[in-house]
Parts: C-alpha cells; sequence; structure tokens
C-alpha cells in the first residue's frame, strides 16, 4: 500500500451541499427556532436582572428615607 504521489486527496462536500432543497430549508427552521430560543432566554436574563437592579433601587431608596 505505498502512497501514491498524483492521488488527489477526496474534497468532502460540504454538509449543506449534500442535503436536499426540502433537508436545507428544514435545517434552516430548526436553527432559527435555536436562535429563537436562544434570543428567548437571554431576554428572561435580562427582564430577570432588571427587576433585581430596580428592587435594590428601591430598597435602597426606602432606606434613605426613612
Amino acid at each position: 500500500m505505498a502512497d501514491n504521489g498524483n492521488d488527489l486527496p477526496e474534497q468532502r462536500a460540504g454538509f449543506l451541499a449534500r442535503l436536499s432543497a426540502t433537508e436545507t430549508i428544514i435545517v434552516a427552521i430548526i436553527a432559527m427556532i435555536a436562535l429563537a430560543g436562544l434570543l428567548l432566554v437571554g431576554k428572561g436574563f435580562y427582564m430577570k436582572a432588571k427587576a433585581e437592579l430596580f428592587a435594590a433601587e428601591k430598597h435602597a431608596a426606602r432606606n434613605v428615607v426613612g
């Protein structure tokens, strides 16, 4: 099994190139749903942090006043 210098390595087609049009659309839809889910999780963390900051400011203002 000697290596031949004339043999070119096989080039593999990309992942999406091997899929049909319908499969590519399905993969794109799944990716968009996953991205939307990540955005919702991020928005939830933002809302929680904002609420905690607001509560801390309200608590600090209450301590200054009374």
